[in-house]
């Protein structure tokens, strides 16, 4: 009897969620020189995609290979975020990261859940970051990192948005607390489908020991087509 009525439940399961739609799509690519203190000149080209379902759920993941010095390396991510049913725009995510240089046998893996408000004009997300780093010939060491993200747009209309933003974690890097940036961006919307995407990340380090000091400087550009 219970064999039977579990085909039965999970079928009548079905019939009562949503239909899902897809109501958005966006693929980004763009190319990041960076000059920094520990490693000079780097770079990385970066590939990233989301698709949204019923405008409330979404799905998104990227890679980034690229070279820190002499190095290379390959970063990537995977996530998902729910648009919850309330009057503000209130999201919960939760997101894998994963940091790796071969060269000096550094792999790092993070998982973020993420809590975010998303106005059009202002917003900000908070989360913990859990990030687990193994070592050759030791354990791995296990640190739960606060992360925050600010930002606020100057201009934000049908054909650009210009904004600033502070953080210490973006798609591709998840940062210590105290090792926070400072972004300019731009999206220039050249028309329903393609905008051209202008970054610039000012970075320091330091800060916790109240003695920052300018890191490095990244230049993002690129172009984004959604539809």
């Amino acid at each position: 009897m219970k064999k039977k009525l579990f085909p039965l439940f999970f079928l009548l399961l079905l019939q009562n969620l949503p239909a899902l739609e897809i109501t958005g799509r966006e693929l980004v690519f763009y190319f990041s020189p960076e000059y920094n203190r520990t490693f000079n000149f780097c770079w990385d080209i970066s590939a990233a995609a989301s698709l949204t379902l019923n405008d409330r759920y979404t799905v998104m993941g990227g890679l980034s290979p690229g070279a820190a010095g002499n190095a290379f390396f390959l970063k990537g991510f995977i996530g998902g975020e729910f648009a919850i049913p309330v009057e503000i725009p209130f999201f919960v995510g939760l997101a894998y990261n994963y940091n790796g240089l071969p060269k000096y046998e550094s792999h790092t893996h993070s998982i973020l859940p993420l809590a975010s408000l998303k106005w059009q004009r202002a917003g900000g997300s908070l989360g913990m970051n859990f990030r687990l780093t193994p070592f050759p010939g030791g354990p791995p060491v296990f640190e739960p990192v606060f992360t925050v993200s600010v930002y606020v747009n100057i201009i934000n209309n049908d054909s650009m948005r210009l904004g600033l933003k502070i953080a210490n974690f973006d798609d591709f890097v998840y940062g210590n607390f105290g090792s926070y940036f400072l972004n300019l961006n731009s999206n220039i919307r050249l028309n329903e489908r393609i905008s051209l995407i202008n970054e610039i990340d000012i970075r320091q380090s330091g800060s916790i020991a109240l003695a920052a000091n300018f890191y490095g400087l990244v230049y993002r550009g690129g172009a984004m087509l959604s539809w």
